[in-house]
């Protein structure tokens, strides 16, 4: 069993940077790539009988589109001949990511993080700062640079 590097990402730009620095290390170093994607399903104000069945729909939706994101990704680090695969959870997201490093046995987290500060960081908190404390290996952030 290779060494696994795991990339969580929430295909923002930011998380693009992350991934191609997870791709370098990995194609470095020969370690297969696991990209992961948590999915957060928050409950809806107003969600009653009749809604119930719409909004699975859309979560249904949420997780497809990003099944199929992901593995379009994968199919494009395959062909460049880098061992890849990926995950789809859904819970917390820093907690999800942790489990799953957990469980792959990775590594390595590589992961990009927006370098929120103030009251941002209050409101919003910081998935990669709480992934870097109970993390069961190294985490490596790339940050967001400013335009």
């Amino acid at each position: 069993m290779s060494p696994k590097i795991l990339h969580p990402t929430d295909f923002s730009e930011c998380a693009k940077g992350a991934e191609a620095a997870a791709v370098d290390l990995g194609t470095k170093l020969g370690d297969e790539l696991v990209l992961c994607h948590v999915l957060v399903e928050t409950p809806l104000y107003g969600e009653g009988f009749l809604t119930a069945p719409k909004i699975k729909d859309v979560y249904d939706a949420q997780r497809k589109w990003a099944e199929a994101k992901l593995e379009a990704r994968c199919a494009d680090l395959r062909q460049r001949g880098i061992k890849a695969s990926w995950r789809v959870a859904t819970g917390p997201p820093f907690q999800m990511i942790v489990d799953m490093a957990a469980r792959e046995h990775a590594a390595l987290i590589v992961m990009g993080t927006r370098g929120r500060s103030g009251l941002d960081r209050i409101l919003l908190g910081s998935v990669a700062e709480r992934v870097i404390r109970l993390a069961p290996c190294p985490v490596l952030t790339v940050r967001q640079l400013e335009r």
